[in-house]
């Protein structure tokens, strides 16, 4: 019964098949379960032995082989009652799988699509004007001196995505001071960006970066007073948008849903390692610059997968099944420079641990 009702709200038509089959069991179970009693004539009439009516000789041989009769049919019949009940059982747990998988999907499909959306959001906009020259120019020098120190420290390389963006944010809305303005502001973003994103911050109860190290950063041009109010002024001029999307937020959302089944662990953890690892390049390359990092993210998976030994068509295809938002165009522009990218490396992108080298000595051997 549980069974059935649990199915009634997934499909009402499996649940009249599977009554039909499983009623004409159920009463014959009840029947030889719980026996009609066999009454007297005589008891329905209000008579004793001298009644209307007599008890047929036939009965009392009932009586006396029914016990056995009715065991065995009730361990037949209740045999085939568990049968079906496991089948629809079984039957239930593909529908909630595939309800389960359905709901997992159209989560997924919504964090993309409200991601994509805050790329487009005024608190993130970045305008082209003396910051985004003063990032660009030096974006290189920038994207290595905060790889250095991420990996040093053993840190999410995603941090350098994020540093990045609060730069740009910042000095496109708050024009430059002095000389070493910009630098305490490359500096400042770095260390924001650690203290607000990083998940392993504190280090056996200590913070894995202080104040007095970015002092340090600047070879003690800065102090920690420098520091701290460059601080709140990033913060007040940003308005504490803090979230800005990066290429890996979105595989985030996406990667969980390839699933072990469809495809080989080993090839599953490369298009995951592969894609992650071309975002973290792309942040060094200024033609990724202007492209939303939604296009980034889709780009690096299509490659990821081209590059496993998996059916990449199958993969691809069950990837675009998803209709997820971004610019097929310009996707489509970012996945050619990405190939481009990736086969013009001299060796395997793998360090010996089958890990994916820093992108600061990729990019020596493309020459960004």
């Amino acid at each position: 019964r549980s069974a059935l009702i649990a199915n009634h709200d997934h499909d009402p038509g499996h649940l009249l098949s599977i009554t039909k089959d499983i009623m004409p069991i159920l009463t014959t179970a009840i029947e030889d379960t719980f026996p009609p009693a066999v009454m007297h004539r005589s008891s329905i009439s209000g008579g004793g032995a001298g009644g209307d009516f007599e008890e047929h000789p036939n009965l009392l041989v009932e009586k006396e082989v029914h016990p056995r009769v009715h065991q065995n049919n009730d361990t037949t019949t209740m045999s085939a009652l568990g049968s079906k009940l496991s089948s629809l059982s079984v039957s239930n747990n593909m529908i909630m799988s595939s309800a389960a998988n359905h709901v997992m999907i159209s989560g997924v499909i919504a964090q993309w699509d409200a991601l994509s959306h805050r790329e487009k959001d005024a608190g993130y906009k970045i305008s082209a004007c003396g910051g985004w020259d003063f990032v660009e120019f030096h974006r290189s020098k920038i994207s290595h001196f905060y790889y250095n120190i991420i990996d040093g420290k053993h840190l999410d390389r995603r941090l350098v995505s994020i540093a990045l963006s609060f730069l740009k944010m910042f000095l496109t809305r708050r024009p430059a001071e002095s000389k070493n303005f910009n630098k305490l502001a490359m500096l400042t973003s770095l260390y924001t960006a650690i203290k607000v994103h990083s998940s392993n911050i504190y280090l056996n109860g200590r913070p894995v970066v202080f104040i007095t190290e970015v002092v340090n950063w600047s070879d003690n041009v800065f102090t920690v007073r420098d520091v701290s109010t460059m601080e709140s002024c990033m913060l007040n001029t940003l308005d504490y948008y803090m979230n800005p999307p990066v290429g890996q937020h979105f595989l985030d959302i996406i990667t969980p849903l390839i699933d072990d089944h469809l495809i080989n662990p080993l090839d599953k953890q490369h298009i995951i390692t592969i894609s992650n690892w071309l975002c973290e390049i792309s942040v060094m390359e200024s033609y990724f610059t202007s492209i939303h990092p939604s296009s980034v993210a889709y780009a690096a998976l299509l490659v990821a997968m081209d590059t496993s030994s998996a059916a990449a068509a199958g993969m691809k295809c069950w990837l675009g099944s998803l209709c997820l938002k971004n610019d097929e165009l310009i996707t489509s522009q970012c996945y050619e420079r990405m190939v481009e990218l990736y086969y013009q490396l001299d060796e395997s992108p793998y360090d010996g641990n089958y890990r994916c080298r820093s992108p600061t000595e990729v990019v020596v051997s493309l020459g960004i």
